[in-house]
């Protein structure tokens, strides 16, 4: 059954996906001891993910990634007008 996404849901499901494995890599090598290794897929897309999107993407300022968030997270009517851009 597929399901109605907007336009930009399939990037966000991979950006979380793989921002999540890359959190979960950088715990597991700050903490050797408690964690075992991880599943990964295997595949020319999810290493395109891993060795571009996720360190082009922490390589981002924070200020320009919070305006990207809050530009991405409502279309353009129903944005709350509470919402500022700064």
């Amino acid at each position: 059954m597929s399901e109605n996404k907007p336009p930009g849901g399939w990037l966000r499901e991979n950006a979380e996906k793989y921002l999540l494995e890359a959190a979960a890599d950088d715990m597991a090598n700050r903490y050797p001891d408690c964690t075992s290794g991880a599943y990964r897929e295997k595949g020319v897309l999810p290493f395109l993910w891993r060795r571009i999107f996720v360190p082009l993407y922490l390589a981002i300022p924070w200020k320009i990634r919070r305006r990207i968030i809050l530009m991405t997270s409502y279309s353009r009517g129903d944005r709350p007008k509470w919402k500022k851009f700064d």
